[in-house]
């Protein structure tokens, strides 16, 4: 009974294999379903022959073993030619052999070999030659059966493989060779094992549907496989599924045979044993296999933390060269990278190479149209092997694969800030010869903001062409800090007068002002400053107005984004980095200010009709301390009326002191609003500046940032002074 048990559950899990076969990447995916339903049929009769030997007639059940011998070995002759079908075209002449094979199978099977024993599995046949040359060739039709179909076919099948994968230098098709024959040396090895076994107990020969099952499923893995492994890996997949199969089946083999004199003494008690001792092994062989597998020792893929964690400690401060070369060495520690090259965005439309860690180094179209194919996609990862497998790209897979052979690329990693093209690092071959994953566009997609915090360093602050004349200490001038900061969409709404102010303590700082047009009736403003002083908060500083404009593209959420940016800022930045500030949105058409705080000091609003000023921040939290901060965001709102006037600064301003020790604080800031509300943003920005220098009669020891919003209507009236004054004074 336990036999019968056995062969239903193998069934089972072959009718499932055969719905779950995954098609990718076959030729002819209905043979391989196919092959795996007659494995799962085979073992269906094998169940049903076991019934006939225990309640059935011998005649019936002699039919049925005749009739399970010839399917195990027109499986295999299946299986033959449908792998050599994935190396040779099939023609007229295949298809010839392929049936005389399975005539001769029939022939063999059903009419030179005869069952001894139906009880115990039992075959016999005659000499396969006669009179003296038999002495010397002592050979059965029987042996000769298993000899042609289950050893010499597939054997010389898997030969052919090789033979031809080696002619064509195709890698992936020795792999599928190499694989195909380790299969088959699996099923071999086993079928001595059992047939060993029976010896001691005859029914163990109907557990020979175990093998196949396992052999099927070797097979439908390999069939699909994309993708080439590294010796490593081939040897690590190797042990993990020694773990997983070999080792329990051995154990619970043991057990099954070492528990056999309970059986004769309490049958059930037997078969209850068996079984748990069964599930004991496999669970434990599953376990095993998931730690070890987890080995980074052993799996060279398994590499997204350490990788995560070396790119998170590259430091920007190091010389231009030292830092592609860093990132280039965690490539090949992690990732098992050959070769790598950066490219960089410049003038005439020109994509430069500014790092090549072997090779040349070309320029080449900032607009070349393998690029542009795949940029228009939204693609930001992409590997050499999805060029033919993506439908969109189809009639760009010529343009795409000589953009790989130009910059001599597996993997593109595109960098884009918005719609503009900051730079490609493209991936050569991995050393040992292994092809790039799922796994690793994964963990390349995972770590994307890492890479482009490294393509717009090289862009924007370490380019020779634009930062060339800057002192090596500085890196970077004040002036080239101001242009960034200052890159904002200006606001053409008669409804709105907006007035800033940025002043760096020591020269370049990391707070920033942004005005961001959704469209014609939103806008989006930024104010706030992020921790640090000097070179590392200015290029934290850029890089966040970028990341946020890129993150506006794909996400129309208000809380999203500013969720989004915390993530960024604290997995991306620098450790320890925070930002202190607000976002507001603005809607023309309701008159309504959305804003969520996150962590600035002064939010006032001046009302006209009460000529008073209220403090309307509330709480917030920093961003870049926690990884989720989605809980904690509120989005608050205010409804605008002609003649509002809200000022929203940073800590440097009322924290200010003057040679006496006194504070600035905000009443300083009230009263300031309350005096000028009348004039624009820039210049109410400007006398509050000019307010502070007066008060403190010293150096700045602060960063100081200052936004004014004044909502208008069309009666409104504002002091005409030239507002280029306002500018001049706060620069």
């Amino acid at each position: 009974m336990i036999y019968i048990l056995l062969n239903i559950g193998i069934a089972a899990y072959l009718a499932w294999s055969s719905f779950n076969v995954n098609t990718k990447n076959m030729r002819n995916e209905n043979s391989l379903v196919n092959i795996v339903l007659l494995s799962a049929f085979t073992t269906v009769l094998m169940v049903l022959t076991m019934i006939m030997i225990l309640w059935g007639p011998e005649r019936f059940t002699v039919f049925l073993e005749h009739t399970m011998l010839f399917l195990i070995g027109l499986i295999y002759i299946i299986v033959s030619f449908y792998f050599l079908g994935t190396t040779f075209k099939r023609g007229r002449l295949f298809s010839f052999f392929e049936f005389a094979f399975v005539i001769a199978a029939l022939y063999i099977s059903s009419s030179k070999i005869t069952v001894t024993d139906y009880t115990r599995f039992e075959f016999s046949s005659e000499l396969l030659l006669k009179g003296e040359l038999a002495n010397f060739f002592p050979i059965t039709w029987l042996r000769l059966y298993f000899g042609i179909f289950v050893f010499f076919l597939p054997g010389m099948s898997s030969l052919l493989m090789l033979l031809s994968a080696e002619n064509s230098n195709s890698r992936q098709a020795f792999q599928r060779s190499l694989l195909f024959f380790a299969a088959l040396v699996f099923a071999w090895v086993s079928s001595f094992a059992l047939v060993f076994t029976a010896e001691m107990l005859p029914m163990m020969i109907s557990l020979y549907t175990g093998i196949l099952a396992i052999f099927m499923t070797f097979l439908t893995r390999i069939s699909v496989q994309d993708k080439i492994y590294d010796t490593l890996t081939l040897f690590s997949g190797f042990l993990v599924n020694f773990i997983k199969y070999a080792i329990p089946a051995f154990v619970g083999a043991l057990f099954f045979v070492g528990l056999r004199p309970i059986y004769e003494t309490s049958k059930n008690l037997y078969t209850t044993v068996v079984f748990l001792v069964a599930f004991a092994v496999i669970t434990a062989g599953r376990l095993f296999a998931a730690a070890f597998s987890k080995l980074s020792s052993f799996r060279s893929t398994n590499y997204g933390a350490a990788f995560e964690a070396d790119l998170a400690a590259i430091d920007y401060n190091d010389e231009t060269g030292d830092i592609c070369k860093k990132l280039f060495e965690i490539f090949q520690n992690r990732a098992n990278v050959g070769s790598m090259k950066v490219l960089i965005a410049g003038g005439n439309n020109e994509l430069n190479t500014v790092f090549a860690s072997k090779g040349t180094k070309p320029t080449l179209a900032a607009n070349d149209p393998g690029l542009d194919a795949i940029r228009e996609q939204g693609l930001n990862i992409f590997l050499k092997n999805e060029a033919g497998g993506i439908f969109a790209l189809e009639q760009k897979t010529a343009e795409i694969n000589a953009f790989f052979k130009t910059v001599g690329a597996e993997v593109l990693i595109i960098l884009n800030e918005g719609r503009h093209l900051v730079g490609v690092i493209a991936l050569g071959e991995k050393r040992g010869g292994a092809s790039y994953d799922e796994y690793d566009k994964q963990i390349f997609d995972k770590l994307y903001s890492y890479f482009f915090v490294f393509g717009y360093y090289m862009s924007n602050i370490a380019n020779a062409s634009v930062v060339g004349t800057v002192n090596r200490e500085i890196r970077m001038s004040a002036q080239i800090i101001t242009s960034i900061q200052e890159n904002m969409d200006p606001i053409n709404n008669p409804k709105m007068d907006v007035g800033y102010l940025m002043v760096p303590a020591h020269n370049i700082g990391g707070e920033f002002v942004d005005l961001i047009r959704l469209n014609e009736n939103r806008h989006i403003f930024v104010t706030g400053a992020l921790s640090g002083k000097g070179i590392s908060a200015s290029m934290s500083m850029v890089i966040l107005k970028s990341i946020i404009r890129t993150y506006l593209n794909s996400t129309h959420d208000f809380k999203k984004l500013v969720s989004k940016v915390n993530q960024f800022i604290r997995f991306s930045l620098p450790k320890g980095t925070f930002f202190a500030g607000i976002f507001c949105l603005i809607d023309f058409e309701t008159d309504t200010l959305y804003y969520i705080n996150c962590g600035i000091p002064t939010m006032l609003l001046y009302t006209r009709a009460y000529n008073n000023v209220i403090e309307i921040q509330g709480n917030g939290y920093v961003l870049g301390f926690v990884k989720d901060i989605s809980p904690l965001l509120k989005v608050k709102q205010i409804k605008l009326n002609a003649g509002d006037v809200i000022a929203i600064t940073t800590a440097g301003l009322i924290n200010s002191h003057s040679l006496r020790g006194e504070q600035y604080g905000k009443d300083r800031i009230k009263k300031s609003m309350t005096d000028n509300y009348m004039y624009s943003g820039m210049r109410m920005c400007s006398f509050l500046f000019d307010d502070l220098k007066r008060f403190m009669a010293k150096e700045l020891d602060d960063d100081i940032t200052v936004t004014m919003i004044r909502y208008l209507d069309k009666d409104s009236q504002t002091v005409s002074d030239e507002e280029d004054s306002g500018t001049e004074t706060a620069s």
